[in-house]
């Protein structure tokens, strides 16, 4: 991920547990994790061995769709 870029991601938060994040916007990147901000200004850390799957997003404004 980079900063200021908006992503669409897959990660894993337990054993069992898969989560979807659309359209987040990476705002800041440490050694093992990545804080996203979602579109209503919520942020939450998103470590970096968890992801499974990562899209940028290009010329999307609504990321309900």
């Amino acid at each position: 991920m980079e900063t200021g870029k908006t992503y669409d991601v897959v990660f894993s938060t337990g054993r069992y547990e898969i989560e979807y994040e659309s359209g987040v916007k990476c705002i800041r990147r440490t050694p093992k994790s990545y804080r996203v901000q979602r579109v209503d200004g919520t942020t939450r850390l998103i470590g970096q061995d968890s992801i499974m799957e990562l899209k940028e997003v290009v010329g999307r404004t609504d990321p309900s769709l």
